[in-house]
């Protein structure tokens, strides 16, 4: 590893970090030397420390990414002789026996490591982290406003309380949408000790194409689908076969759908197939086997999901493509980084929008939502505007697994202590000790915890089935589902569903499968080739919230004469249809519009608005309400009455905290069932819902949908 000059950030990195003792954070475009401008002043300082323990502990999203880490470091390290070790779930058990006998130097671990150190090796941790100078946390967007980014801060915060030191935490990241929130999350106590380095250089020439598509769903049946699918498909190989690339897709089941329709159209087409799949879903030796293939240098186009979103090592990837909007700018700027890694390179992305012609078209889908959505985002990418983190969240199920956490890590411990480690000196600083006691409780109840006649809390035997299940180790809740085996080997997993025994055919791993078995006490099922296939059900965590400054961007794209030089012909038409209709109804100017059966509101206020006036609107009004993705539409309402009851309620709305006890599941997290019915509707209504919305002010005169 050589270099002629050191990049501007890792000079930077060097003197924060040598001669100031704050917090850290390197935000710089993927392969811009991050990581060496957090390790080269952090490894300067271990060798002048030369002290015994973990000297720097390095956090990773993804286990691919530690793996790819590891061996840049190894490299980085060897020359100074710093050990380096990672510990995750493929580590064997002979390397994490060898580190733990002699702690030293540089650790590479997960986020669920680290909790299984707290559980498994609680009497090593002292000379563990005895004293440890750095916490270097990378992808650091991945982890703020999560479950597991919580999860996270509380390990950190129960180590720093072991350290006889205060450890320096150093985040790195491509994508930050809010920096001051970030030093806040980072360092809740004293955001002002987070310093921010910026790469000012790292902008990169952008070449970006949306193309648009009209799938014909009016009549009965798929086949109807199917021109418009095959024309997306054979763009899709014009654009990307032969190619070192990346094809996102925001869901499991239409990357087996699309996967399976590129591979046919090649079969038919006698032409070798040069597209792999990559997903959550498939088993780590599938997933393997297309990373290796994309850092081979043979061309390998690969349809993935957020998968492959973060930095792993996947060679250089000359272009991306997305298949539908994703749901943030984040997501965005994230997927379009992957592309033109190389130095004075070009990120290039292709967005295939498709929309749907349905046989009973209403009024929001003929405005062509998805569309919208992917200008509005690519548009608020240009101007630098990116998701604010949500930091204010409570993760009252977070601290419920961090409670049972510190009691097994300590075979017990009192009230006050787990209050001290997780609150006072800990990450839940807004926990208060009313909301810690109620949680208690509501954990006794369940019987997770007991107590003892000394007034020692230990776990009940609840609390131990949870604790004693390898998914304690995450804080978020896991998929198991059902193996899928050809030959003995795991191909992937698919989920439960009711009849699951009854399947004869599935598409996984892009490929067409019969079903030889279904056993369901072995959560197995044997498969082999075929010619039928079906694509199965993979549970989603549904759509993200929407962000108001999106759906305002939308409504002023649709309200433009603009016409995007990025948009394709068919795009163009899309577009241009999509004003035509917002000018017949005069959306412009009228909030409500009635149709024939019913009528629409346009708030333009984000997701999290739309779900608050629809709950509103259906047990406060009365009103049958259905979300429209940009619109709530009222079924056989006035529109007069819609606007009367609206002005009313927003002028005095009840608080955020009743309107959630109104919805009909609160249940989101995985330990959410043992939180105080109070306090989970606090959780959710931080989480899910916004009353910051103006009432209708104009209602649009009737016949609004001959359009």
């Amino acid at each position: 590893m050589r270099w002629n000059k050191l990049r501007q950030i890792q000079v930077e990195a060097i003197f924060a970090v040598s001669n100031s003792t704050d917090h850290l954070i390197i935000s710089a475009a993927t392969a811009s030397g991050k990581t060496e401008a957090a390790f080269l002043p952090i490894l300067s300082a271990i060798i002048a420390r030369r002290e015994k323990g973990v000297q720097a502990l390095y956090v990773g999203p993804l286990k691919a990414l530690i793996n790819d880490q590891f061996r840049r470091l190894e490299e980085l390290c060897d020359a100074a002789e710093i050990p380096v070790f990672r510990w995750h779930g493929d580590v064997g058990s002979a390397q994490k026996k060898r580190f733990l006998a002699e702690p030293s130097g540089v650790l590479l671990i997960t986020p669920e490591s680290i909790e299984s150190l707290f559980i498994n090796h609680s009497s090593q941790l002292p000379s563990l982290f005895h004293s440890l100078p750095f916490i270097v946390i990378d992808e650091v967007h991945a982890f703020i406003g999560t479950e597991r980014g919580m999860h996270l801060k509380s390990l950190l915060t129960r180590i720093a309380q072991i350290s006889a030191i205060t450890p320096r935490i150093i985040g790195l990241s491509a994508t930050l949408g809010d920096l001051p929130a970030t030093q806040r999350w980072l360092s809740p106590r004293n955001p002002e000790r987070v310093q921010i380095i910026l790469d000012k250089g790292g902008e990169k020439d952008i070449s970006f194409l949306i193309k648009g598509y009209l799938f014909d769903s009016a009549s009965e049946g798929d086949k109807n689908e199917e021109p418009a699918l095959m024309k997306l498909s054979e763009d899709v190989i014009h654009h990307f076969y032969g190619k070192n690339s990346l094809i996102f897709i925001n869901s499991r089941s239409n990357l087996e759908l699309y996967t399976d329709r590129v591979n046919r159209t090649l079969k038919e087409a006698k032409l070798p197939n040069l597209f792999r799949i990559h997903h959550g879903s498939l088993s780590k030796s599938e997933r393997e086997e297309t990373e290796t293939a994309l850092k081979s240098g043979h061309p390998t186009a690969t349809f993935c999901s957020s998968t492959l979103e973060l930095g792993i090592d996947v060679g250089d990837v000359s272009r991306v493509g997305q298949i539908g909007a994703p749901w943030s700018v984040h997501s965005l700027c994230q997927r379009l980084g992957r592309s033109g890694r190389r130095e004075g390179a070009t990120s290039v992305m292709i967005m295939f929008i498709h929309e749907a012609h349905k046989k009973e078209t209403d009024l929001v889908d003929q405005l062509y939502p998805s569309l919208l959505r992917a200008l509005a985002l690519f548009e608020l990418m240009l101007d630098k505007w990116c998701e604010p983190p949500k930091t204010d969240l409570p993760h009252y199920s977070t601290i419920i697994q961090q409670i049972l956490s510190v009691i097994t890590e300590r075979g017990g411990a009192g009230a006050a202590t787990l209050y001290d480690v997780l609150v006072a000196k800990g990450a839940f600083t807004w926990v208060t000790q009313s909301e810690f006691i109620s949680i208690l409780r509501s954990m006794a109840d369940a019987d997770l915890i007991e107590q003892d006649a000394g007034g020692l809390l230990i776990l009940g035997l609840q609390g131990e089935r949870i604790v004693r299940r390898m998914d304690f180790y995450a804080c978020f809740q896991t998929e198991p589902g059902i193996r899928v085996l050809w030959k003995s080997k795991q191909i992937g997993s698919i989920a439960y569903t009711f009849g699951i025994e009854n399947l004869q055919h599935l598409i996984l791993a892009g490929q067409r499968w019969e079903v030889l078995n279904v056993d369901l006490d072995r959560k197995e099922i044997t498969v082999q080739p075929s010619s039928g296939g079906k694509v199965p059900y993979f549970p989603g965590s549904g759509e993200a919230n929407t962000h108001p400054t999106i759906h305002r961007k939308m409504r002023h794209l649709l309200l433009s004469d603009n016409i995007p030089v990025y948009l394709d012909t068919p795009g163009k038409a899309l577009l241009a249809s999509a004003r035509s209709t917002a000018r017949a109804v005069e959306i412009a100017d009228y909030d409500l519009i009635p149709v024939s059966n019913g009528t629409f509101w346009f708030p333009w206020a984000g997701s999290a608005a739309l779900r608050t006036l629809r709950i509103l609107g259906s047990c406060y009004g009365g009103f049958d309400i259905r979300e429209k993705d940009i619109a709530l539409f009222f079924e056989g309402a006035d529109s007069n009455e819609i606007l009367h009851f609206y002005t009313e309620i927003l002028s005095n709305a009840p608080p955020e905290t009743e309107i959630a006890q109104k919805y009909d599941d609160l249940i989101t997290e995985k330990y959410d069932r043992y939180i105080p019915a109070d306090l989970l509707a606090i959780d959710f209504a931080k989480k899910y819902l916004d009353i910051a919305v103006a009432p209708p002010r104009t209602v649009a005169p009737f016949g609004s949908e001959d359009v």
